[in-house]
């Protein structure tokens, strides 16, 4: 299984704009296609960033568009895209992530999630993934929170990424607080920030869903 990520830059200033262009256009995808797309703004980080999301189960299937219905308007999705990509500052950035390890109950997609991305050698992509999936354990063992744990090379380059799914932003603040005082968290990073040639610097942010 694969995880589809589009990340948007929005202009400064048109942020508004910019959520109102996104949500109509993803809510017309999700109406012509059998992929139920979500859509995210980033609340803690950088600020007028955007990103959509799917699992893929089929990549070729997904790239060559044969899910989109055969009776869909695609000449309707015009005005919607050029919406959407007046409000763009940059090219929007696509990956593909292979799930490695999920805990917790994913049956419905969170309204909010975390990100945590680290990077590492690439002789060092396996130690990294197993240490991040005992990081993830026990942080769901603490929190409850449910946590997909992926891996990506080609585009991002050698990365390991943990998503968590939150209820609400007083949940994301009060579960990161009681995982990051946990001695047992603490001591799966300390595994992790010991494996040979890797710097654990952590890249994060918060994102709502929107669609």
């Amino acid at each position: 299984m694969k995880l589809w990520n589009r990340v948007f830059l929005m202009e400064p200033g048109r942020q508004g704009e910019a959520s109102t262009a996104l949500v109509a256009a993803h809510e017309a995808i999700n109406g012509m296609s059998d992929y139920g797309y979500n859509l995210w703004e980033t609340v803690v980080g950088t600020q007028g960033e955007y990103g959509a999301s799917a699992l893929v189960p089929d990549i070729d299937a997904f790239d060559s568009g044969e899910l989109i219905h055969a009776d869909a308007d695609l000449e309707a999705m015009g005005p919607l895209a050029a919406a959407v990509n007046d409000c763009v500052d940059g090219r929007p950035e696509d990956s593909f992530w292979d799930v490695s390890h999920t805990v917790g109950d994913w049956s419905e997609t969170p309204a909010f999630v975390t990100n945590i991305f680290h990077r590492a050698p690439l002789p060092q992509m396996g130690p990294l993934t197993a240490a991040a999936i005992g990081v993830a354990d026990q942080l769901h063992d603490v929190t409850n929170t449910p946590i997909i744990v992926c891996t990506s090379v080609m585009g991002t380059g050698p990365s390991v990424r943990l998503i968590l799914g939150w209820d609400s932003l007083g949940g994301w603040s009060e579960g990161t607080a009681s995982g990051m005082a946990d001695p047992g968290f603490q001591e799966r990073v300390g595994v992790a920030a010991a494996l040979p040639g890797v710097t654990l610097l952590a890249e994060s942010n918060v994102m709502r869903r929107l669609v």
